[in-house]
């Protein structure tokens, strides 16, 4: 039996480039689905070996073999596609992988935030006694999906533990309320070593609060949580919450970047559950009264009553991997330094503030310190009585701040913008004193919405339901004015609405009368009488009017809907 052996080349020139052999060259390498590899193969034996194998049925043996080959290209070839989509963010499909992306830029998924609101707890006469109502008292209403959403109350933002009280004769008090539900503690007893972690498996688990308890005997310690454990020493007590996606991770030191706990100690997780638009409530939803003892020396039990007197603010959706595509690399880019009009803008839209509610939608613009007229400021300076009045004016007016206009809208009820509260835009002013350049001068205003009339005739095709056709129609528009798909300033394209209207399947023409033409940025402050959306104004949808006409031919072509 002969063996070919592989000889190392005797020179430099001897090196080169192993060709394949001639009879492969002519393959088509660029086959990747199944239909193309199987009709290469096919060519590929005809070409070659025409008198060898002419029998291309499907019961032939050959035949089989060659399809089960171009079935597992095909395999192939599509995993190696997601493989390739899955390791580079714009074009991963996977909420694990993106969190994997975002971790390298120190960025996260936002995941889903409670809606918050203020709750009137009252009695009909006051009592000589403190009423105690428990941190946690909880509230069950009916969701939007037929499934409960729950309300707990506590003294304050961030107090989970204390009671609310009613000072003796007092009537009342109003209390922070919060949808979500505290879920059941976990625990366990630590097996000690390095990088030790629990698993809280909810996919709706909230962001904060995520608390963990240590307890070694009688003695119970709460460690401190921190956004990376890497930078913290041996001796800490600190822990890191990593998202997995569909549940939340726990995670401990190893004695050189925070501490590890030690075998035998107890480690309880408390945390809660909810979130998301499916928690905002409107006025008097919660409507309540509960029997509920006073302390001594009163002894017999009182009706207290609970009552919302206010919509609920706040409650957002968890962040979808397309979001996160769009706002984490701007938010990584500025490094949480506010600069620029864009950094204003963007660091504004991630603001949450868990009693006021959070920014829809922002847009920030930077205009030099003057304050007023350029004419008007010299004629101060000249008016000075004396050197340092005139500096202190130039400084204080003209030479140095500048001054940030911020143009913002809040979540309003069913994802829709909303002028922002009061307390609202004072935590922005202050949220953006930490990290702006201390010669800004912040100043919040209300934004705009440019509602935008759809008027349209479409024809139904005959060989589709109308009623299907008409609902997607429906779907169509109120998607192509989703609020997600528009910042401030965003133009608005004809085009783009038919395009929108024309996927619909079963749609024959569409006919638009309204809008009548693109709706472009003017770029300068909305005006509602110009035509043109301006950089503090976001498009929505106004009054809809869609009439349905069926093609000619139909059974129903005389009748309009």
């Amino acid at each position: 039996m002969s063996r070919t052996l592989f000889e190392m080349p005797n020179s430099p020139e001897e090196f080169g480039v192993a060709l394949a052999p001639a009879e492969l060259r002519a393959l088509d390498f660029s086959a990747l689905d199944f239909n193309t590899l199987n009709r290469v193969c096919v060519e590929y034996i005809r070409t070659y070996f025409p008198n060898d194998f002419n029998d291309f049925f499907a019961s032939n043996g050959i035949i089989m073999m060659m399809e089960l080959l171009s079935y597992i290209g095909n395999v192939i070839s599509e995993r190696g596609d997601v493989l390739v989509d899955e390791s580079f963010f714009p074009t991963a499909q996977t909420k694990q992988a993106g969190i994997q992306h975002l971790a390298l830029i120190n960025q996260k998924m936002v995941r889903a935030t409670p809606a918050t609101a203020e709750i009137a707890i009252s009695v009909a006469s006051p009592v000589p006694s403190e009423i105690r109502i428990p941190a946690g008292t909880r509230f069950s209403l009916g969701g939007p999906d037929g499934k409960p959403v729950y309300y707990e109350i506590y003294r304050s933002p961030g107090d989970f533990t204390s009671y609310i009280p009613i000072a003796p004769g007092k009537r009342g008090v109003v209390a922070y309320g919060i949808e979500g539900s505290t879920g059941t503690p976990i625990g366990v007893t630590a097996n000690g070593g390095a990088n030790q972690f629990i698993d809280i498996p909810f996919a709706n688990v909230l962001d904060d609060p995520i608390t963990v308890e240590v307890t070694t005997g009688s003695e119970t310690r709460e460690w401190r949580r921190v956004e990376i454990i890497q930078k913290w020493g041996p001796n800490e007590e600190v822990f890191e919450v990593k998202d997995l996606g569909d549940s939340l991770r726990v995670v401990f030191g190893d004695n050189t970047n925070g501490k590890e706990p030690l075998a035998g100690q107890n480690i309880t997780v408390n945390y809660r559950i909810g979130g998301g638009l499916r928690g905002r409530i409107a006025a008097n939803t919660i409507n309540e009264t509960r029997s509920i003892s006073p302390q001594p020396p009163t002894s017999a039990a009182v009706e207290v009553a609970f009552r919302n007197l206010s919509p609920s603010a706040g409650g957002t959706d968890a962040e979808t991997l397309d979001q996160a595509k769009r706002r984490a690399p701007r938010e990584y880019a500025t490094h949480n330094n506010a600069v620029t009009g864009e950094d204003y803008g963007l660091l504004a839209t991630n603001y949450k503030q868990s009693v006021y509610g959070s920014v829809s939608k922002a847009v920030g613009i930077l205009r030099t310190g003057v304050d007023q007229d350029i004419s008007a400021i010299a004629a101060s300076v000249r008016a000075a009585s004396t050197l340092d009045e005139a500096v202190q004016i130039m400084q204080t007016q003209f030479i140095n701040r500048n001054i940030v206009e911020l143009y913002v809208l809040s979540e309003g009820p069913n994802n829709t913008p909303v002028t922002p509260n009061d307390g609202l835009k004072q935590g922005l002013v202050s949220y953006f004193e930490e990290i702006n350049v201390l010669t800004d001068e912040v100043r919040v205003f209300d934004g705009a919405i440019k509602p935008v009339d759809v008027s349209a005739i479409i024809t139904v095709s005959r060989s589709a339901d109308p009623g299907t056709v008409k609902v997607g129609v429906q779907n169509a528009v109120a998607e192509f004015f989703d609020i997600r798909n528009f910042d401030m300033g965003t133009a608005l394209f004809v085009s783009n609405l038919y395009q929108a209207i024309q996927a619909v399947p079963g749609v024959k023409s569409v006919n638009i009368f309204d809008p009548q033409d693109d709706i472009l940025p003017t770029n300068k402050l909305g005006d509602p009488s110009e035509q043109g959306v301006g950089f503090n104004e976001i498009v929505t949808l106004g009054e809809s009017n869609l009439r349905f006409y069926y093609e000619q031919g139909s059974y129903k072509a005389s009748r309009p809907s």
